[in-house]
């Protein structure tokens, strides 16, 4: 049978879907105790005043896959919860969720050197997995780790979440991929050498040069604050609740989403240091990758002549 706590986050995404275009969903703030609101983007009311609740029907047995982080995973900074993002969307949309290849410190562009999951060795392990042939819709929800915990330039970032968008894609033409932008970070001590908008920019960008859907909280009315966080970048669990509505009311405003649009892609340019996949560094500069003795910022650095990987 059901827990209270789950027939209520039912409820709230119910009643989220039924009542107009904006709905204020109210929770408990965490800090204070007292009641908080959370403007959040719920699916179009119909001009008959029909309700769309069949709408949300589409995704019932539909395969939805989700690529995330540690915020798709379920931390709260603390600990691993079991009522999370993938939990809560498989209850509201009846929809058969797989979340295996969603893991803590994900990047789009880190590498397994640095023990993180970086996208294209996981979209290696995807597009080998027989099942995937088969999903219906694919969630896109990584970035942030790259902000906090890498040094590769934008750029390279860019390059690699188009590559693997359009490797998932050659592996399933039919799968519908949506993107879910970085949720926020406060965190002080970043490696990178961008801000969160920049990135949110940046990756904007490479999504909508596809015509793929992008979720953006900010933009979608998700009303947040530093205490909707409990370490700074994971979110607690009433606010975990509150985007597992968003983001199935996104998936129904956009379940009619077009095939990949591939025919004439962008050309997103690599400045600066990155990693590859193999660990190795790299400089680039207008996406060439430097060779031999090079004075980069005063210091001298030698890149191999084959690898291009610095010495």
């Amino acid at each position: 049978m059901l827990g209270i706590k789950t027939i209520l986050a039912i409820v709230v995404c119910l009643l989220g879907i039924n009542h107009g275009h904006n709905v204020m969903a109210h929770a408990l703030s965490f800090h204070t105790g007292h009641p908080k609101q959370y403007r959040v983007l719920t699916a179009v009311r119909k001009k008959d005043e029909q309700s769309n609740l069949p709408q949300l029907l589409y995704f019932q047995n539909k395969k939805i896959w989700i690529v995330g982080d540690s915020l798709m995973v379920g931390r709260d900074g603390t600990k691993l919860l079991k009522e999370n993002c993938p939990k809560f969307i498989s209850q509201v949309s009846h929809a058969r969720v797989n979340n295996d290849y969603s893991f803590s410190g994900a990047q789009i562009s880190g590498n397994q050197q640095m023990r993180t999951f970086d996208l294209t060795n996981n979209v290696s392990k995807i597009i080998l997995d027989p099942q995937f042939q088969s999903a219906d819709i694919l969630l896109l929800s990584l970035g942030v780790n790259d902000l906090n915990y890498s040094d590769n330039n934008i750029g390279y970032v860019q390059q690699r979440l188009q590559t693997n968008i359009m490797r998932l894609h050659s592996a399933n033409l039919n799968v519908k991929i949506m993107g879910l932008l970085p949720f926020e970070s406060y965190m002080k001590d970043k490696r990178s050498y961008y801000r969160l908008a920049e990135l949110r920019m940046a990756l904007t960008e490479v999504y909508q040069s596809f015509g793929i859907p992008v979720l953006n909280w900010r933009q979608a009315g998700f009303s947040y604050d530093y205490f909707s966080i409990k370490d700074g970048v994971h979110p607690n669990s009433m606010t975990y609740k509150l985007m597992s509505t968003t983001i199935v009311n996104f998936m129904v405003l956009n379940r009619s989403v077009m095939p990949l649009d591939i025919s004439n892609q962008s050309l997103f340019v690599s400045n600066g240091w990155q990693t590859n996949e193999q660990g190795q560094r790299q400089y680039a500069k207008n996406n060439i990758l430097l060779t031999d003795w090079q004075i980069i910022d005063q210091t001298a650095y030698y890149f191999d002549p084959i690898t291009k990987a610095l010495k």
